[in-house]
């Protein structure tokens, strides 16, 4: 009896019918998986908002955007940040009693050494301890924990974990450019006990802890927390490029959550909205400028189209990249007085 079988031509049918299937399957795979690294990420932004309540509740004010050691001098931008604050209202406790709280520089630098051993620096270390919560599945942070030496820290080398998220610094947070600054965010330019300090390292008189109360242009419309992305090819090659001493800092190594301090230092751990979310540097930026570029400030993330942020009443929204910028400056604002109409 003869065998049937199939023909050269019905071969190639199947095969092209299978291959338009993958093609239409695929993509939805992949909106699939970033649907799931989105939403894992509104958790991450979530919880951490919610430690900011808890922290405020518990103490009646903000943590300090960043904590200052003055040594009797002048307050300086070098310490630890409003993360490590955090850490007991993430189930974070282990962290959070490895830190040295002391209210010295040498008190900050210890919380980069190997426990036990000061002169030692340290993957080990209280700042090099990976937070998952820390970590958004969408952004390309080729390495957890990153080397860092003074140039960037402003004070000493160290092994420092990385972060996806950063506060609200207000309109503009870049570190450099002290005319352009602004206090005007959440945290931004805060020192111990969330007091606002001027743009010449000194408190102001009269300063007092930030509350939610002080936040007067309505929680529901002001930022508290948003995403950064770890991926820009512009701003590593020009900054490669570039004479700075940064130049061997690719945006991928930028945002630790345990440290501020040095040359934008800031910029590790408050945004700013100057620029629009998923802001990337322009190709015809100069090298000599890049290293005090906007980019270091901008909030970004993986996800298309846009990026996550906490509200400071605690609820999630995902802010498009084509946002008007003039609601997205207001949502920056605590106490501006505009009145913000986002919409996306």
């Amino acid at each position: 009896m003869r065998k049937h079988g199939f023909t050269l031509v019905e071969l190639l049918v199947v095969i092209a019918i299978i291959g338009i299937l993958i093609a239409l399957l695929l993509p939805a795979v992949q909106a699939a998986r970033e649907a799931a690294r989105r939403m894992s990420c509104q958790n991450n932004i979530r919880q951490l908002g919610l430690a900011v309540h808890l922290f405020e509740s518990t103490n009646k004010k903000l943590p300090p955007g960043l904590t200052t050691f003055v040594n009797n001098q002048p307050k300086d931008w070098y310490g630890n940040t409003l993360f490590p604050y955090l850490l007991p209202y993430m189930e974070q406790s282990a962290i959070h009693e490895m830190w040295d709280w002391s209210e010295t520089y040498d008190a900050a630098i210890r919380n980069t050494r190997e426990p036990g051993d000061p002169r030692t620096r340290s993957k080990n270390a209280a700042s090099a301890q990976v937070v998952p919560t820390f970590l958004c599945p969408s952004d390309l942070i080729e390495e957890r924990v990153v080397e860092l030496d003074y140039y960037v820290t402003g004070y000493a080398s160290g092994w420092f974990a990385m972060s996806s998220y950063i506060a609200n610094g207000g309109t503009h947070s870049t570190y450099f450019r002290d005319e352009d600054m602004q206090d005007n965010g959440v945290f931004y330019m805060t020192g111990e006990d969330s007091q606002p300090e001027s743009f010449q390292r000194f408190l102001h008189d009269g300063a007092t802890p930030t509350r939610f109360a002080d936040v007067t242009d309505g929680t529901s419309q002001t930022l508290l927390l948003g995403e950064r992305y770890h991926f820009d090819p512009v701003f590593d090659k020009q900054l490669y490029e570039s004479s700075s001493k940064y130049s061997r800092y690719p945006i991928a190594k930028w945002g630790v959550w345990g440290w501020t301090g040095g040359g934008n230092g800031t910029t590790h751990v408050f945004g700013s909205t100057r620029v629009p979310p998923n802001y990337t540097t322009p190709a015809n930026v100069p090298p000599s400028y890049v290293a005090v570029n906007l980019r270091m400030s901008a909030y970004g993330s993986g996800h298309p189209g846009g990026a996550n942020f906490a509200m400071t009443d605690g609820s999630i929204r995902f802010l498009s990249e084509t946002i008007n910028m003039v609601v997205y400056q207001s949502m920056s604002t605590k106490a501006g007085g505009e009145i913000s109409n986002e919409g996306g």
